[in-house]
């Protein structure tokens, strides 16, 4: 088991190399192939520039400079918005599949009962509410100091880890919630369904005649055995949660790695912008192999697959 585990992840590992790479490459040809100006005065022939572009990237982390402002390092920016925006997706996506899997198991195990109705009823809503209009509702109805309700909890700002660990903590539970809603909806719907035809298997039945309570049945057997197809889901749809990350990001003034990308766009600041599409392919690739080894864990057929 170990063995094949071991297999599995270092073959993911360099399947996310290539991502990135090929990613990074796709969008460098993009930009100078669609906007040459820039680099018309560049001797070098345009697949030499590339070679070079990532050679300095991915060997030596040097993205270039940006072209607005004082001109700053893309790296260097990137690299302080990193570790926001890892906890911002890990907690987003942590969130999503924790509420996801444990509503629908319930929902999937009390059909048709009024509390089940109401969290289908609510999934569907935050299935289709877009995380900007989600958030900003929130902010306003219970902001600290903008709070229309009689009372406000939610931080304004992000609060750095190393200034204070428990504000931190409070500046990344709200985000962390609306960020994870679509993903926990989605999941929600996908479980109830897998949790349905896992209880017609012939090994719940098993379990229930020896005489074990419906609750550990389904917490035990049940919801392990129906949960690979909500993880597969997930893996799928990381590329929209980096998406709203974005989104998330400026709403509740979260200093990530995507904190400048409008700017960046407008003013066509393509060192940026590149740097950007690298920082965005790199967490999807990051999620999708946590996701991924979740899902060999739980599932040996597909650590056997590979």
């Amino acid at each position: 088991m170990g063995g094949s585990l071991a297999k599995f992840l270092i073959l993911r590992l360099l399947s996310v190399a290539a991502v990135v790479v090929l990613v990074t490459a796709i969008t460098w040809l993009c930009i100078h192939l669609l906007r040459p100006e820039p680099w018309a005065g560049d001797p070098r022939s345009l697949l030499h520039q590339l070679a070079d572009y990532l050679h300095d990237a991915f060997l030596h982390f040097d993205l270039g400079q940006s072209w607005e402002g004082s001109n700053p390092q893309v790296a260097d920016v990137l690299r302080d918005g990193l570790p926001a925006d890892l906890w911002l997706l890990g907690g987003g996506m942590a969130f999503g599949l924790l509420t996801g899997l444990i509503a629908g198991t319930y929902v999937g195990a009390r059909p048709r009962t009024a509390l089940a109705r109401a969290i289908e009823t609510v999934a569907m809503v935050f299935l289709c509410a877009p995380v900007y209009v989600v958030g900003l509702s929130l902010l306003l109805l219970f902001g600290i100091g903008i709070a229309l309700a009689p009372f406000g909890f939610i931080p304004l700002k992000y609060v750095p880890f190393e200034e204070d660990p428990a504000r931190w903590l409070g500046s990344l539970i709200v985000p962390w919630i609306v960020l994870g809603l679509p993903l926990a909806a989605m999941c929600t719907r996908m479980m109830n369904s897998s949790i349905r035809e896992v209880l017609h298997e012939e090994f719940i039945r098993t379990a229930l005649a020896k005489g074990i309570s419906e609750r550990r049945m389904l917490r035990r057997h049940a919801a392990p055995a129906a949960a690979a197809p909500v993880f597969t889901l997930a893996g799928v749809t990381v590329p929209v949660m980096v998406t709203n990350m974005v989104l998330v990001e400026l709403t509740f003034s979260i200093p990530g790695m995507f904190q400048n990308v409008r700017e960046s766009m407008q003013d066509a600041d393509f060192p940026m912008v590149q740097g950007t599409v690298i920082a965005a392919a790199f967490l999807v690739a990051v999620a999708s192999l946590a996701v991924d080894v979740a899902l060999a864990w739980l599932d040996p057929r597909v650590r056997a697959a590979t």
